[in-house]
């Protein structure tokens, strides 16, 4: 479906407000020194449900389940009450403002949509830009429930990197689920562990920026499934990495694949280029950090590729190489008295890399393992989970499919870059670009 016959009509919005007031000794959190440092950005999500086949009339079903949606979503701020507040300076003011959540109508079925992806429209159901200034000084948590011709429903949901990872947004929504379905598994998060673990600091100097280029992004979606994964995993095993994971595996497919795009694009000559890969600190601090945790609790490491070579096996070993660096001993800088030095110039380091001409700088972030697909409201899990959009080019996003054994990889590289990439043979023995959602045709 094109953009020109796509409408997402926006019908109503509320600010939803916790169901007990938050109480006075709450009213302010810090923030950490890492979600200082965040880039002002919303992580979006966009979960995405077939109607009830089963139901007699599905106009009255989607307003039951928006309402259901909203009385939870008011249940589940009272444990989370942050999200509920505003990002002011260095603090999060818990004043219970609400979560903006605005009910859209789209003007077609929900099959439409997904039986072949327009990954370039998904914005359309989210509520807010990703790149909206207000993540760092707005609106923290914001939902726009969008309900199709047939029933079915997509729930698009922006939090701001300022006060949550990944991980913390999983485990907000699978206990905002949770609740809506009417079960006990919900979960009562730790706020006060990231500013424990990193305090604020005046941040009043010049800070190193990171910075992208200036360049129209294409996005790509890459799915893998596991058998593809096993063979990939197989390809690039090697005796100093004799069991690759398949991160590892996908992220330096990808990242050879790049690599060529860019060579291709100026005409044979290959750059140098780094691949920057974020990290959760919660499992690898010594002893691990709660695992309920609530911030921008992440970091990261970067590599090069290895000089004169971009195969496979040794893209892979620097990751594995990487990773291992980062657990043995950077984490320990960060447990230590050298924590804050420690940050600012691993800072300044990726910023003068993302200014640099003549490098490629990559970016790849997993989602994997986090659960998104156990988000059921009470009508089962969902066909899909999305993002949307791609501001920047330069970042490998991987997530796992519904199976949870496959991966989906959300690529964007410069539109030039793009056009070689999407091309790329080896690329394709492993992953299909952009297929259809299993089972959308048939559920509604």
């Amino acid at each position: 479906m094109d953009a020109a016959e796509l409408r997402v009509e926006a019908l109503r919005s509320e600010a939803i407000k916790p169901s007990s007031p938050t109480p006075l000794h709450l009213k302010n959190l810090n923030l950490s020194l890492l979600d200082q440092m965040t880039p002002v950005a919303y992580i979006p999500l966009i979960f995405w449900y077939p109607a009830d086949g089963a139901a007699a009339d599905h106009v009255l079903e989607a307003q039951e389940r928006s309402r259901r949606l909203k009385e939870s979503l008011s249940q589940t701020l009272t444990r989370f009450y942050p999200f509920a507040g505003r990002i002011s300076n260095s603090l999060i003011e818990c004043n219970d403002q609400g979560v903006d959540c605005i009910e859209a109508r789209v003007n077609c079925l929900l099959q439409d949509v997904l039986k072949q992806p327009d990954v370039e429209l998904l914005s359309k159901f989210l509520p807010i830009e990703i790149q909206s200034s207000e993540a760092a000084t707005g609106r923290i948590l914001l939902v726009k429930i969008n309900l199709f011709e047939c029933g079915g429903m997509a729930i698009g949901v922006s939090i701001s990197h300022k006060i949550a990872d990944l991980c913390s947004f999983g485990m907000f929504i699978n206990s905002w689920a949770a609740t809506c379905r009417g079960s006990s598994e919900v979960v009562f998060p730790e706020f006060g562990c990231a500013a424990s673990f990193l305090p604020p600091t005046d941040l009043s100097f010049t800070m190193p920026s990171m910075e992208f280029k200036h360049q129209k992004a294409a996005l790509r979606r890459l799915v893998f499934d596991a058998s593809k994964i096993s063979m990939l995993k197989a390809r690039t095993a090697s005796p100093t990495v004799p069991q690759p994971t398949r991160i590892q595996a996908v992220a330096a497919l990808i990242w050879k694949c790049a690599i060529a795009a860019s060579t291709l694009n100026i005409g044979g000559f290959t750059k140098p280029s780094v691949l920057r890969q974020v990290v959760n600190l919660r499992n690898r601090m010594k002893p691990p950090l709660p695992k309920n945790s609530i911030g921008y609790l992440v970091s990261y490491f970067t590599v090069p590729t290895p000089e004169g070579e971009t195969e496979l096996r040794g893209l892979v070993k620097q990751l594995r190489d990487g990773i291992r660096e980062f657990s043995e001993n950077y984490v320990k800088k960060l447990q230590g008295s050298e924590a804050i030095s420690t940050i600012f110039e691993a800072a300044k380091e990726v910023g003068n890399l993302s200014k640099r001409d003549d490098l490629d700088f990559y970016h790849c972030l997993s989602w994997c393992r986090f659960d998104l697909y156990e988000a059921d409201f009470g009508w089962g899990k969902p066909l899909w989970v999305s993002v949307a959009g791609a501001a920047v080019p330069n970042i490998f996003l991987l997530m796992d499919t519904w199976d949870g054994e496959g991966i989906e990889a959300w690529v964007s590289l410069s539109e030039p870059e793009m056009a070689f990439f999407e091309r790329n043979e080896e690329l394709l023995a492993f992953a299909s670009v952009d297929p259809s959602i299993s089972g959308s045709v048939i559920h509604c």
